[in-house]
């Protein structure tokens, strides 16, 4: 089973800015696929296939960690890897929150060490909320607007314009181990287990 480590976004309100913002970049003509209301999330470490004896050392491992629910104020949006060249269009943050969930996630990885999971990139906190499909930076540049502009550069402005936008404030209280089958209309998230926060 293909697994990772995550904690979903909760808060109605914050989820419905979140899509609304969503939906202003697919209408602006981006090919992308849109993350779902109920797949929103961070992800705290990605484990990759797994069989279920594997996951039941992943849970013997993490059932005995104690965190604070933490407190996050969604703020912000941006990219990997650059503007130029988007291939996810994320949220991001306050600096408290993403202090506190880059040590969850470290406390995460350095209980799983012994079992082989490691990231292969540094953790930063954020939500995806479109994955942008391959080659379509390309083809953004090359089409025009009435403006003059290309689609590329108008993505860019609106990036930009919400760099700094609250979407809303949400208490995080549980880390959930979750298998991810992959469809042709996207992937199906199951959760297997989870560890409740001890406020």
């Amino acid at each position: 089973m293909r697994t990772f480590i995550a904690m979903d976004v909760k808060d109605e309100d914050s989820i419905g800015s979140m899509l609304t913002v969503q939906r202003e970049f697919l209408s602006l003509g981006l090919d992308a696929r849109p993350v779902s209301k109920e797949q929103l999330h961070f992800t705290l470490l990605f484990l990759g296939e797994i069989d279920s004896i594997m996951l039941e050392r992943v849970k013997e491992r993490l059932s005995s960690m104690v965190f604070e629910p933490v407190s996050v104020a969604y703020k912000g949006i941006g990219v990997f890897p650059s503007i130029k060249h988007p291939r996810i269009i994320w949220v991001g943050v306050d600096p408290n929150a993403a202090s506190r969930l880059t040590g969850i996630a470290r406390e995460v990885e350095d209980r799983l060490k012994p079992l082989g999971f490691k990231s292969d990139k540094q953790f930063t906190p954020h939500i995806t909320l479109l994955r942008v499909k391959e080659g379509s930076s390309m083809l953004m540049r090359a089409r025009r607007s009435i403006t003059g502009e290309s689609i590329g550069e108008i993505i860019s402005t609106t990036i930009r314009r919400y760099g700094d936008r609250y979407f809303g404030h949400d208490i995080l209280d549980e880390i959930k181990v979750k298998k991810s089958d992959l469809r042709q209309e996207g992937p199906v998230y199951t959760d297997m287990f989870s560890i409740k926060g001890i406020a």
